[in-house]
């Protein structure tokens, strides 16, 4: 007999694999959140409430695959406009960003959390598993916890390449 996934503990990503917004923005479980270090091309949104980095279209792949460029977005943390102006970045600008993936608090200032943190919670609460995850869902959003960002050319060409690259390890079983 399988395991269930949810009881399996989410080992921590070492290495920055390359990610789509869309991978963490729409992560329907956040048990299955990646958890670790990645790496996340897209374009640099500029709000007065902070930084996000918004998805790219990607125009090799299938109109019903994919969405319109800037439709979604996660949050960067650690990010300021020291930084986005010595990398020569503004609103709009096509960028990568390497960091880790979180969740945080959208109610007000808290802890972050992570896939690992949320697994934890949902087996200490054998009882109230629902009302947990519907409580994390309202009060948590994906985030990346940015170590490093970086303008690029060429955005939609790299993520692509970089598509093309996971999908042949995925077939061969290399992570």
């Amino acid at each position: 007999m399988n395991p269930d996934p949810s009881e399996q503990s989410p080992k921590y990503c070492d290495y920055f694999k390359h990610l789509l917004v869309e991978e963490i923005a729409l992560v329907p479980d956040y048990r299955q959140l990646h958890y670790g270090k990645c790496a996340v091309s897209g374009v640099l949104g500029i709000e007065t409430d902070g930084f996000k980095l918004q998805n790219l279209r990607l125009v090799h792949l299938p109109c019903e695959n994919t969405l319109p460029a800037e439709t979604l977005s996660v949050r960067l943390l650690n990010i300021n406009y020291e930084i986005v102006n010595s990398e020569k970045l503004a609103d709009g600008s096509p960028c990568i960003v390497r960091g880790e993936v979180v969740l945080c608090n959208v109610l007000g200032p808290g802890a972050l959390m992570t896939a690992r943190g949320i697994h934890e919670l949902y087996l200490e609460s054998e009882t109230e598993r629902d009302k947990l995850m519907n409580y994390l869902e309202k009060t948590y959003k994906p985030a990346i916890n940015v170590w490093f960002i970086k303008r690029i050319n060429q955005a939609v060409d790299l993520t692509e390449r970089k598509l093309e690259i996971r999908l042949l390890c995925d077939e061969k079983d290399c992570s």
